[in-house]
């Protein structure tokens, strides 16, 4: 999902102001082996606590091993499809 934004507006996905482009896209669609910042956390707030408590939050990096696993911290996390499609991320440099 790329999002196009003028100085001062919001990203239509996160309502965050920033940039002039955001990139940003759901977990479930990064491919295999790549490096990923988390951008922001669609959920409610049981959601959120939850995927804080795996170490998941805005600004995290995570290396993507296969569809559903991450590397966060050391750790491997397996995640399902309707999580990942909540946990929208950027590409890192």
């Amino acid at each position: 999902m790329r999002l196009k934004r003028v100085e001062g507006d919001l990203c239509a996905a996160c309502g965050r102001p920033s940039g002039v482009e955001c990139v940003m896209m759901p977990l479930c669609k990064a491919g295999a082996g790549e490096k990923v910042k988390v951008a922001c956390i669609h959920g409610e707030r049981g959601l959120c606590a939850r995927m804080a408590a795996l170490g998941i939050y805005p600004g995290v990096e995570m290396h993507l091993l296969c569809t559903g696993r991450v590397r966060v911290n050391g750790g491997v996390l397996s995640l399902g499809k309707d999580i990942s499609d909540k946990i929208l991320v950027t590409p890192s440099p």
